[in-house]
């Protein structure tokens, strides 16, 4: 009984032993692999990886690149986030490349007949205006244009404003051009009043 004893506490002691040595390699090791603190921060970065706008890109190649240009880093700081496909377009169904209409798209309106343009009621146009206007606030818009209060109701925000062009629609106007956009448009529905009352 003693030699059984005996074996299980030497054994006991060896398993011990190789424990302790086992953990000091470790921890030896572990101590000997700390990069610099400078290449710590550059190791243990997070980046996304995933793009949200991933599958939208396959097709819409520009788009993405587009809408940096007008809601670049302006949109980042002011609603804190990076403004993607889906916030403004909503969620993409499956059958959309079959052209399932479950895109929100945007289209030039304006309440009063014309020749150019789409005519909806003011409701319809406050509507269609009500993604832009979750995120531009009304009295902001106010203050940066009269114009914006004049054609709240009669207007859809692309008639004037296209984010997805080359040179943003209106925001990268200068005077004349936006003056030319004004004259153009009430020119238009001016006209078709003229040729009404002939």
């Amino acid at each position: 009984m003693g030699n059984v004893k005996l074996t299980i506490t030497i054994m006991l002691q060896a398993l011990l032993a190789f424990s302790i040595y086992g953990f000091s390699l470790n921890a030896f090791a572990d101590d000997a692999a700390l990069p610099t603190k400078g290449a710590a921060e550059e190791r243990y970065k997070v980046e996304l990886i995933r793009d949200k706008d991933y599958k939208c890109i396959q097709c819409h190649k520009d788009s993405k690149q587009t809408l940096s240009g007008s809601h670049g880093e302006d949109a980042i700081s002011i609603i804190g986030k990076e403004v993607n496909c889906t916030q403004c377009h909503s969620d993409i169904g499956p059958d959309h490349r079959d052209g399932a209409s479950t895109v929100v798209q945007y289209h030039d309106a304006q309440s009063q007949p014309g020749t150019d343009k789409v005519w909806l009621s003011p409701e319809a146009i406050l509507k269609a205006n009500q993604l832009c206007t979750d995120c531009h606030q009304p009295q902001y818009l106010s203050e940066d244009s009269w114009t914006h209060d004049v054609h709240a109701k009669n207007l859809t925000c692309s008639n004037c404003h296209s984010v997805h062009a080359e040179k943003a629609k209106v925001l990268s106007f200068d005077h004349k051009a936006k003056i030319k956009m004004c004259v153009d448009c009430h020119k238009d529905f001016n006209e078709l009043r003229e040729e009404e009352g002939r």
